[in-house]
């Protein structure tokens, strides 16, 4: 029997001059798995930019349990958004929506 899909939310913060919209973040993210891991390694992943969680430049993405690392790693290869330099820090992965609202406050 097949295990139920389970949330892991990936709180991260972009450190950039510049401020993104979030249709372009999601868009990036889901271009890098995609490059890195293929058609099918996204639809595995299906990482979702929360962005109700969004505040200043720290985002919650919503990803599958089972590919969290291999979000993280294609988010770090992430080097610009529209041609502006940028990072992707993970700060830390929560099973929970409750704990990213207390630390995001």
């Amino acid at each position: 029997m097949k295990k139920p899909y389970r949330k892991r939310y990936i709180l991260f913060e972009i450190i950039s001059d510049s401020k993104f919209r979030d249709n372009l973040i999601d868009i990036s993210i889901k271009n890098a798995v995609k490059e890195l891991f293929g058609t099918f390694g996204l639809s595995e992943a299906n990482p979702k930019l929360l962005t109700e969680l969004s505040k200043g430049n720290k985002h919650v993405l919503q990803v599958d349990h089972r590919c969290v690392q291999k979000v993280k790693v294609a988010m770090a290869t992430i080097k610009e958004i529209n041609k502006k330099p940028i990072i992707f820090k993970t700060i830390k992965v929560y099973g929970t929506l409750k704990k990213i609202k207390e630390v995001i406050k």
